[in-house]
């Protein structure tokens, strides 16, 4: 089996070809694959067969313009979900907000800077990824449970206002962004400084933060860090408001978590787009993060471990292969046992078995990305769908599961419990659902005849440390 990653896809759009390469220059190919169209025509071409998760899209461009390509894309069912930038040498707030109506994500301008590419691209590439999520789980909870309104899976909050808090100590720039957001379907909400910024937020409901930079006490730049650390309060959008224009402050408040940077005095048509843009994506992460929701919550979940269930797994991975080979994606499905697990059943009793599948569960959980799916397989066994994943993720991940589980206390034994891990993926070693699962299990049986507590990949294993 040959190692590869997973690569996201970026097409480049440009009829400049110098300008085309220079992007594409950028762009790490261990990372990425990249694809070039010279006009809006062959773009469109290459999106039916290319299928990007990312464009870079120039505005200006004899025949079809970047701003009629933008709107035919996002206008196309099989297309609209592709986040795109564009890109100009034009600076004025009027060519974005002209991108932004047209439906572009995000707006940079020549010449680009490589860092603030890439943290755009990475941001943008993980929200598309979050979105198919929920499409693919939306499915599998509809099959699932037919006799349950899709409305029901939406969170009870998302029918409320969202709530927009501005966190400036200067009363007229404040009195102005609410100004800017009179007549939209918001709650405004003030605070003047960063402690009162993140005791609000932590708790009352806070969908989006405009957030001054310079602040007494706690900084903009603190305020974000607080906000992004903590699991209630990461999923808040936070645009950053400053008068500061450099760069490295921009690309500093990136790397915090910020979701978007607006320069004072702020566009009231710019940010009127990019705070409605946020409070949809929020609503998105709240919705993929609300694992549980409470009307499927018995119908997909194995109450023990908290896991989904083997039904719901079934459905789930059914939709992730049929989308990973619509799009030419890779996906990796781990399947892990509980290493001697009869035995602490019969020497110790189920009430201490339970009790390892209950704490498994959690670890899983702990250790899985926001876009993973782990299952209950069946008795002690579990399953864990890995979208858009290559070899090296998924044996990092299973790596650390492996080790995790070998160095917690359960109590419950002087040895430790331990498990094994069989990896296979699609479409790289595997063509099929059921060639998935067979290659899995075969990996996990290798791993077990081998030695048990140890991570095999279908015909390659990885010895533990």
């Amino acid at each position: 089996m040959v190692k590869t990653n997973s690569k996201s896809k970026i097409l480049v759009v440009d009829d400049e070809p110098l300008n085309v390469k220079l992007l594409a220059a950028m762009i790490p190919s261990e990372q990425y694959e990249t694809a070039s169209a010279f006009s809006g025509d062959e773009a469109l071409k290459i999106v039916r067969d290319f299928r990007p998760d990312l464009i870079l899209l120039d505005i200006m461009m004899p025949g079809l313009n970047g701003y009629d390509l933008t709107r035919i894309l996002k206008s196309n069912t099989e297309s609209c979900d592709i986040p795109i930038v564009l890109i100009t040498a034009f600076r004025g707030s009027e060519y974005e907000i002209k991108g932004l109506e047209a439906g572009a994500d995000e707006f940079l301008n020549k010449p680009v800077n490589k860092t603030e590419l890439l943290t755009r691209a990475k941001s943008l590439i993980r929200l598309r990824q979050y979105k198919e999520q929920i499409k693919s789980r939306t499915c599998s909870i509809n099959s699932v449970t037919s006799n349950i309104d899709e409305k029901n899976c939406i969170d009870n909050a998302e029918l409320n206002l969202p709530t927009i808090l501005i966190v400036e100590d200067n009363k007229i720039d404040a009195k102005l962004l609410q100004r800017y957001l009179h007549g939209e379907p918001y709650q405004i909400k003030f605070a003047s400084d960063g402690e009162n910024a993140i005791s609000r937020s932590q708790q009352e409901r806070i969908d989006v933060i405009l957030l001054d930079l310079l602040l007494p006490g706690k900084s903009g730049f603190e305020v974000c860090s607080a906000l992004k650390e903590k699991e209630n309060t990461q999923n808040i959008q936070i645009v950053a408001i400053t008068g500061l224009s450099d760069l490295e402050s921009k690309l500093k408040g990136i790397e915090l978590g910020v979701d978007d940077y607006l320069i004072k005095p702020v566009n009231m048509h710019i940010l009127r787009t990019r705070v409605k843009s946020l409070v949809k994506k929020k609503a998105l992460l709240d919705r993929l993060c609300d694992k549980y929701e409470m009307a499927v919550h018995s119908a997909i979940t194995d109450k023990l471990t908290g896991l989904y269930n083997r039904r719901y797994f079934d459905h789930f991975l059914d939709f992730e292969i049929k989308r990973a080979s619509r799009q030419k994606a890779s996906l990796a499905l781990l399947m892990m046992d509980i290493d001697n697990f009869k035995l602490i059943n019969d020497t110790l009793g189920h009430l201490f078995g339970d009790k390892i599948l209950n704490k498994l569960g959690e670890i899983i959980k702990s250790i899985i990305r926001e876009t993973d799916l782990a299952a209950r397989y069946g008795g002690e066994e579990f399953s864990i769908v890995m979208s858009n994943t290559g070899f090296e993720e998924a044996a990092d991940i299973a790596e650390r599961l492996r080790k995790a589980i070998n160095q917690y206390n359960f109590d419950v034994t002087k040895r430790p419990t331990t498990v094994s891990i069989g990896i296979a993926l699609y479409p790289s070693d595997s063509t099929s659902l059921q060639d998935l699962l067979s290659n899995a299990d075969r990996a996990l049986y290798r791993a077990k005849h081998e030695g048990k507590n140890r991570v095999c990949v279908y015909s390659n294993p990885i010895m533990p440390n």
